[in-house]
């Protein structure tokens, strides 16, 4: 039968180590909740949702042995493999200047040798947004039928020290990685005419950020800017976390906005939110290339222009002496076909009006992550709705159609609460639906595992089909009650809140000539 996709995921490969850490870990520790509430285990329970969380060794890198075992034992014709993308955000050391990948640089050498490799950075959101581009990419021809890529997440919050000791963030989190190869099916259609504006050979001042966003809104103009894509090879954490992407699409609307910042918008959350909303709709994100060559960088802009699914990407390459240079991408936006099958469309918002939110800062000259518990979970509950929406009326869905959701975890308590959103004035009984939804359309597994960040993506799906998931209660709603009717979801929608803050969402529809999913 001839197949209806341009990009289908194929394989996975994973780290199945650690040890599970349960909650009497955090207990009698001197740590308290916001609001003074003592940690136990039953206050976690109660905020978190988490029982346990998996902690990996300190001499093993696990992204590289979940990518080991998707090489080895996925039976992939390997010399097919044309990129490879280390999704992180920490990765096993804070001090590490990156890229991650760089870590299986030898396993790269040995089975994929013609792969383009490269981090990319766009926070818990990092498997989606990856995805998003090797659809650009598919779109755009600049990788044909039968090319195989794989994405790399691995996150070693544990090992990395990420936080400080007393800081309750470390409850949430579990070490995790994992491997998935996709397979770019169908040729594309003519590419979109892509028109580029370059500067070259600048230099940075002390603010980075101002110092790139200025640069380059005397270039764009009166453009709408659809994306922005840094390759930052700083390699500084406060750089990545957010990606310095986010930073500068903010200063970007600063600059074109001045009034806005004047009368404050961007300090209150409903009008910053609807703004961006409004007038900014774009995504942003980091990338740091293993050669540490700007084509990368520009090749990545390029596909999301040619396959006519953005107008206007701007990219920009740092490099490690904070010489930069940059180029404004230019096409047309013509109408896309949809694929029928496979991974059939994705869409990134980020909101650098909320960077602050999950952001790395320096404490006594250490680095540590901090996070807005309260920012982020209004952030992931209230952007849902508007970014869905758009999403949903682009492919011609509804919330109806979706046979199986993949959220990411932050925490469990934002899962029940963003159904919720989706389903309003949708249902008449908004709560009974949301948990009937939560229970039979979704997988959870944060219980168990922890939120494993950018890692969240792809272990839910595989847990699923490897049969490790069971029926539960959390928080006083069910679980993974319908595991079998999951494993035969047709229509799967991946959504993923994080660091930037950024949304990403991609849909997959399976063929009915599909094997089912974990056969």
């Amino acid at each position: 039968m001839e197949r209806r996709s341009v990009l289908e995921i194929i394989a996975q490969g994973a780290w199945d180590g650690g040890t599970y850490v349960d909650n009497s870990l955090y207990e009698n520790r001197g740590m308290f909740f916001k609001g003074g509430v003592p940690v136990s285990d039953e206050t976690i329970q109660s905020r978190v949702g988490v029982r346990t969380r998996v902690a990996a060794p300190e001499d093993e890198r696990i992204g590289r042995a979940s990518f080991e075992d998707l090489l080895e034992n996925s039976g992939l014709d390997t010399s097919r493999v044309k990129v490879v993308i280390g999704a992180t955000n920490v990765g096993d050391d804070k001090r590490d200047r990156g890229p991650q990948i760089r870590h299986s640089v030898d396993l790269i050498d040995r089975y994929c040798p013609d792969a383009t490799v490269f981090d990319l950075y766009a926070g818990c959101p990092g498997f989606n947004v990856s995805v998003e581009l090797l659809l650009a990419m598919s779109l755009s021809g600049r990788l044909g039928p039968n090319d195989l890529s794989v994405i790399v997440g691995a996150e070693n919050i544990h090992r990395a020290q990420a936080f400080t000791a007393l800081d309750t963030a470390n409850i949430i989190f579990g070490d995790d990685s994992m491997a998935t190869a996709l397979e770019t099916t169908a040729a594309s259609e003519p590419p979109e005419e892509c028109r580029e504006e370059e500067r070259r050979d600048l230099r940075l001042s002390d603010d980075v950020v101002s110092g790139i966003a200025e640069a380059v809104a005397e270039t764009v103009g009166n453009d709408h800017v659809d994306g922005i894509i840094v390759d930052n090879q700083l390699g500084n954490l406060q750089l990545r976390v957010p990606a310095s992407a986010a930073r500068v699409q903010h200063r970007l609307v600063e600059l074109f906005h001045p009034q806005e910042k004047r009368a404050g918008t961007f300090g209150r959350f409903k009008d910053a939110i609807e703004f961006y909303d409004r007038h900014v709709n774009s995504f942003a994100y980091d990338i740091m290339s293993l050669e540490c060559a700007p084509e990368v960088v520009w090749n990545a802009a390029r596909a999301h222009v040619e396959s006519g699914r953005q107008k206007c990407i701007v990219s920009i390459f740092v490099a490690p002496d904070r010489s930069f240079e940059f180029a404004v991408h230019r096409g047309l936006g013509r109408s896309v076909r949809v694929p029928d099958e496979g991974v059939v469309d994705a869409m990134t918002r980020t909101h650098g009006c909320f960077a602050n939110y999950i952001q790395a800062i320096v404490e006594d000259d250490e680095l540590f992550g901090e996070i807005d518990g309260k920012g982020v979970f209004l952030y992931a509950t209230r952007g849902v709705v508007q970014h869905l929406a758009e999403f949903f009326a682009r492919i011609g869905v509804t919330i109806f159609d979706i046979d199986l959701m993949i959220e990411h975890q932050a925490n469990f308590a934002m899962i029940p609460t963003t159904v919720e959103q989706i389903l309003a004035g949708k249902v008449e009984d908004v709560k009974a639906a949301a948990a009937a939804f939560v229970a039979d359309k979704m997988v959870t597994n944060i219980h168990r595992r922890g939120n494993c960040s950018v890692v969240c993506m792809q272990r839910l799906p595989y847990d699923l089909e490897r049969g490790a998931l069971e029926p539960d209660t959390i928080q006083g709603c069910d679980v993974n009650r319908d595991l079998a009717t999951m494993r035969q979801a047709r229509t799967v929608l991946y959504d993923s809140v994080g660091a930037g803050m950024t949304r990403s969402s991609f849909l997959v529809r399976r063929g009915s000539d599909d094997p089912e999913p974990g056969s």
